[in-house]
C-alpha cells in the first residue's frame, strides 16, 4: 500500500494542524471569558447598593471546573449572611429586582447584560489572532 503513504502523511499533518488550531482557539476563548468577567466582577462591585460594605464584600467569583474538562466558565454570588441572618443572594436579589413597594436597582442585570454579545468577541479575536498565524 505504497501509494498511500504520502495521504497518510499529509493527513496526518493536516490533522495535527488542526488539532494545534482548536486548541488555540480555546485559549483565545478562555481569555476572552476570563477578561469579561473580571469586567463583570468590577461592574457588580462597583455598583452594588452599600450600606455596611457586607454586601459587595460577599460577592464572591470562582472559577467552575465542577462540569467536566471540556466546560469553562465560573460561579459568580453572594455568599454568607448578614448580621440580621438574611442570606446575602436574598438581599442583592431583592435590591436588584425590587419590591413592589421599592424600585430594583437593577446592578446585577445591567452587568449581565454587558455580557451580551460575547461569543461574537471570541469568535472576532478567535479570527484576528489566527489570521496573523497564516
Amino acid at each position: 500500500m505504497a501509494w498511500n503513504d504520502g495521504i497518510t502523511e499529509e493527513m496526518a499533518g493536516f490533522l495535527e494542524d488542526v488539532s494545534k488550531a482548536a486548541g488555540g482557539a480555546r485559549k483565545i476563548a478562555e481569555s476572552v471569558i476570563d477578561s469579561e468577567v473580571q469586567s463583570f466582577s468590577e461592574r457588580i462591585r462597583e455598583r452594588v447598593p452599600v450600606a455596611t460594605g457586607g454586601l459587595r464584600d460577599s460577592f464572591k467569583v470562582t472559577r467552575d471546573a465542577s462540569r467536566g474538562r471540556n466546560w469553562y466558565g465560573y460561579d459568580a454570588s453572594f455568599e454568607g449572611n448578614a448580621p440580621n441572618g438574611q442570606p446575602y443572594q436574598k438581599i442583592a436579589n431583592v435590591l436588584n429586582y425590587g419590591t413592589p413597594q421599592h424600585a430594583g436597582t437593577q446592578f446585577v442585570s445591567n452587568a449581565v447584560r454587558k455580557l451580551k454579545g460575547m461569543d461574537d468577541r471570541i469568535e472576532a479575536r478567535i479570527e484576528a489572532e489566527l489570521s496573523q498565524r497564516t
